[in-house]
């Protein structure tokens, strides 16, 4: 792609209403978007924030509240994307004005380093598999994957890091979620992004969307055997690890397990826990109603007991996210 190139911004059609753009994570606006030191300080402060919030009159908390667009005590598929594109790439968009000011707030820049570093990590996991297995085709599961900006995003690091390697195998990415519009949008970019000159251009790339409750992970087995012998990546960003119960995230990955081959990796994110997360966000979630799990590192670790999975590495953004990866032990 040329200079010009870079700087279009690529839209797709949302529910046959309005255009939305395209989060495309090496997109310059999206890059502008993240001032890593400012939301240092923003985490910082925060916390003195929310203790002021809570001693205003209750007309302008409830107010606060309903600015923040919790939707059933936690945010919804496409308004975490909306967040996410920042304020650069979502200009635009006709907003209303709860979303105009949500879209500028610092806090929710973390939603974009956490989508950022996962792709970065995915990427860097793949890499040396696509490399060495030329032959093996290439399938991601994205748990509660929403508009799977994770693995479309991962998709477009690895064409930009060798352009060779997407080509000649099938890929697909599989969304199971409880939600459709999310994936009925990711479809819709992707068709985009097969446009001559646009990412996936000449890619043989399906995306697929299975209703999933993540109570419920039979699918998984019979996902995981119709794939054998593929890459297999299983994800969840913001997800089941920051919302499910124990028994639904051992039951998620035991159930992958099954079939999945050797070299099979989940990654993750999830929340600090209550002890040594940045007392700001954990105020913000809990005056807002947002119905999140505090897991921590070392709850994670003791789920996995109850799995084959073991940790193979974490990553820490601003004592809010942990990014983490799992193997096969």
């Amino acid at each position: 792609m040329n200079a010009n190139q870079n700087q279009r911004i690529l839209y797709a059609t949302f529910e046959d209403k309005i255009q939305l753009p395209i989060l495309d994570i090496t997109h310059p606006l999206f890059n502008a978007s993240i001032d890593e030191q400012a939301y240092h300080l923003n985490c910082l402060k925060s916390s003195r924030s929310i203790e002021s919030l809570k001693k205003m009159p209750g007309f302008i908390q409830n107010i606060f509240v309903k600015m923040s667009n919790v939707d059933h005590s936690y945010l919804s598929g496409m308004r975490t994307l909306l967040y996410k594109l920042g304020p650069d790439l979502s200009q635009g968009i006709k907003l209303g004005f709860r979303d105009k000011w949500a879209v500028k707030q610092t806090s929710f820049m973390g939603l974009r380093i956490r989508l950022r570093d996962t792709c970065r990590r995915q990427s860097k996991i793949l890499l040396p598999q696509l490399k060495q297995y030329p032959e093996r085709n290439l399938c991601f599961f994205n748990i509660a994957g929403g508009a799977a900006a994770d693995s479309i995003n991962t998709l477009i690091l690895i064409k930009e890091s060798d352009p060779e390697l997407l080509k000649g195998r099938k890929i697909e990415i599989n969304i199971l979620d409880i939600d459709t519009y999310g994936p009925n949008f990711a479809e819709r970019c992707i068709d985009v992004l097969k446009q001559p000159g646009e990412h996936f251009h000449g890619l043989d790339i399906t995306l697929n969307t299975i209703h999933y409750d993540w109570s419920q992970p039979e699918a998984l087995i019979k996902l995981s055997l119709e794939h054998c012998g593929w890459i297999q990546l299983c994800s969840s960003e913001g997800g089941l690890f920051e919302y499910g119960s124990d028994s639904d995230i051992i039951d998620n990955l035991n159930h992958f397990f099954i079939n999945s081959p050797p070299d099979a990796r989940v990654t993750g994110s999830l929340i600090f826990d209550r002890a040594h997360v940045n007392p700001g966000y954990l105020g913000f979630t809990e005056f807002i109603g947002v119905q999140i799990r505090y897991l921590g590192l070392e709850g994670l670790q003791r789920i996995l007991t109850q799995t084959s999975w073991v940790l193979e590495e974490s990553h820490e953004i601003d004592t809010i996210y942990i990014l983490f990866t799992l193997k096969k032990a």
